[in-house]
């Protein structure tokens, strides 16, 4: 069974011995995990210039970030005896991501007996919102 908050601690640390090989292959852990509250976390990302397409980061991988995002704020209040997979992702883009860094702010809305529903937002240097997204999460038992 996984300990969710070993697996927020490793995160934070950067560990990537037991991380599986999709967040080894796309880099997921390579941004700072800042911030580890109940049911919030922030996710600051250092803007990779291997995902630009060729001028902007691929919504694609900012989707795949967001769902992180939204799966990093969901550990933080999950029994070890508890899983989750993603049901439902929405992702809206506001603007493009070409530099910097994006923070990203997840928050646990909801959290019934079942399932979760998870926010995204995503913010450039300036402050602007690039990003909004929302997760319905499936709890299942581990």
């Amino acid at each position: 069974m996984p300990s969710w908050k070993n697996i927020l601690t490793r995160i934070q640390a950067r560990d990537m011995e037991k991380a599986p090989p999709h967040v080894q292959a796309l880099k997921l852990y390579d941004g700072d995990l800042t911030e580890v509250n109940e049911g919030r976390i922030t996710y600051v990302w250092p803007v990779n210039p291997d995902y630009m397409n060729p001028v902007a980061v691929f919504g694609g991988y900012l989707a795949t970030l967001a769902d992180q995002t939204c799966s990093f704020a969901l550990m933080t209040l999950l029994a070890d005896d508890q899983n989750f997979t993603t049901a439902d992702l929405s992702v809206s883009y506001f603007r493009p991501v070409t530099g910097g860094t994006i923070t990203c702010v997840g928050e646990v809305v909801n959290l019934s007996r079942t399932q979760a529903y998870v926010e995204a937002t995503f913010t450039n240097d300036a402050g602007k919102i690039v990003l909004k997204a929302r997760a319905v999460e499936r709890l299942l038992k581990a």
